[in-house]
């Protein structure tokens, strides 16, 4: 996050003056160094070291919510702060139960760790901010650790999470900033007090549901503080869960994946994320022709810039050496390394599978290694374009809501919320009487609608 402030005032046209108060620095930089800025901005310097010496016992804002860029053709990824980021690893990220952890990297995440550390053991941060975090999955460590850090936790949730869709996104009501956020916003104060008796209490209120902007604004306007607030206190269970907690009695049943555990599990280690290609324009198609060429377009491009890079310096970063252009390749962090590792690509006709993109919506997709994100253990359940199997999807572990389908195809990551994928058989488990009733036919062409067959081969498998 970097802080711009006003450094100067001009009082007249011939005389600058400098601002004796304000500070130009990167906040969650390591600012320690007073050479940070150029020498020319040696005052602020001075001030910005004379501000380090100093015991901070309030810091306020409206930090910036960014996880990171969408797409790498954006060419602007987030700042990496390796002495910060180190503590929200062996923070926040620690404590967690969930396997992404990249979201707790977010800009408005960094701030809470920056200023829980720059207070010390006694202060107060109050800020207006993403609420994404107060119950999200992979944020049960952050909750953890500020229930430990802090003597109490007063949350005013305005919701507004307009990344919902159905009656859940109308129960969210107005987006808190207008067309500026679709996230939740929550007002937050984080009391850090070694005298106080009471110690990681949590007190939350959130407005009701159905709300627009105008009337959330109206209910701070009438609430006028926290103090004039009626909250409920939350005592967070085992998980760290504030909301929606869990029922435990769940952990009574059999698990349906057996990772991280010696427990006895159905599918044991044999399952996966759906397929996660991070350049779905390039790599989905319902016409087999169109994919082939969009795929060809996208490696010539790609082996045009290793060759470049072959034949460079090789002293910039790769990610600023290659040419964005979106009318013939997306780069992504998958395949950025294989331009520096020098890998020519070449387009493979093996590589054309049939999957589903969405719910009822077949599509062809070039499903390939090179190109893919991440391809995760589907190979071992589709390892060929012919192999027949059926796949149970389900929400992934964090959806807001749950849903479950069956298909025959390879599953996009998005085909349900965050997709796990449950495969029927293993290559070669298939037994003859289900092998002939899965044909998926000769055509190029898939239609948007229903997955071919797919009640009949779900009677197939399970019959009765």
């Amino acid at each position: 996050m970097r802080t711009y402030v006003r450094i100067g005032l001009h009082r007249s046209p011939k005389v600058y003056q400098p601002n004796k108060v304000m500070i130009w620095t990167d906040t969650f930089a390591n600012n320690r160094q007073s050479s940070i800025f150029s020498t020319t901005l040696g005052e602020n310097n001075a001030r910005l070291a004379e501000l380090n010496r100093q015991d901070i016992r309030v810091i306020i804002g409206n930090p910036p919510y960014s996880v990171g860029q969408d797409n790498a053709n954006d060419d602007n990824q987030n700042d990496h702060y390796e002495e910060l980021d180190d503590r929200i690893a062996k923070t926040y990220a620690a404590r967690t139960e969930a396997v992404n952890k990249n979201s707790l990297y977010d800009s408005y995440i960094r701030a809470y760790r920056w200023a829980s550390d720059r207070i010390g053991d006694k202060g107060i941060i109050g800020f207006v901010t993403n609420a994404g975090w107060i119950d999200s999955n992979s944020a049960d460590g952050m909750r953890k650790c500020l229930a430990e850090e802090f003597s109490a936790v007063y949350v005013y949730h305005l919701k507004g999470n307009q990344r919902t869709s159905g009656e859940r996104s109308r129960q969210e009501g107005g987006k808190v900033f207008g067309e500026g956020s679709r996230a939740p916003v929550a007002i937050v104060f984080l009391i850090k007090n070694p005298a106080s008796a009471e110690h990681g209490k949590i007190y939350f209120h959130a407005v009701d549901d159905y709300l627009t902007r105008e009337e959330k604004l109206a209910c701070l306007r009438k609430d006028r503080s926290m103090a004039y607030t009626q909250t409920n206190a939350i005592v967070p269970d085992a998980h760290g869960d504030w909301l929606n907690q869990r029922d435990d009695s769940y952990a009574k049943f059999m698990r349906v994946d057996g990772k991280k555990t010696n427990e006895s599990s159905i599918f044991g280690t044999n399952y996966s994320n759906g397929l996660k290609t991070n350049c779905d324009v390039w790599c989905y198609s319902s016409s087999k022709k169109t994919l082939i060429s969009n795929i060809q377009k996208y490696i010539s491009t790609y082996n045009s810039e290793v060759k470049r890079w072959i034949d460079s310096d090789k002293k910039e970063k790769i990610e600023n050496f290659v040419r964005k252009d979106p009318t013939n390749i997306s780069w992504h962090s998958g395949i950025l390394p294989k331009v520096k590792q020098g890998i020519i690509g070449k387009f493979e006709q093996t590589s054309i599978f049939k999957g589903i993109y969405r719910p009822f919506v077949g599509s062809f997709v070039y499903f390939n290694r090179l190109i893919n994100q991440r391809v995760a253990k589907l190979p071992l359940f589709f390892p060929t374009s012919e192999t027949k199997n059926l796949i149970i999807c389900s929400s992934g572990v964090g959806s807001k809501e749950y849903s479950c389908l069956m298909v025959d195809h390879i599953p996009c990551l998005d085909f349900l919320e965050k997709t796990q994928c449950f495969p029927r058989w293993l290559p070669g488990e298939q037994a003859k009487a289900a092998e002939e009733t899965l044909d998926f036919g000769e055509s190029s062409e898939i239609p948007s609608g229903f997955s071919p067959g797919a009640l009949p081969h779900f009677q197939a498998a399970y019959p009765g």
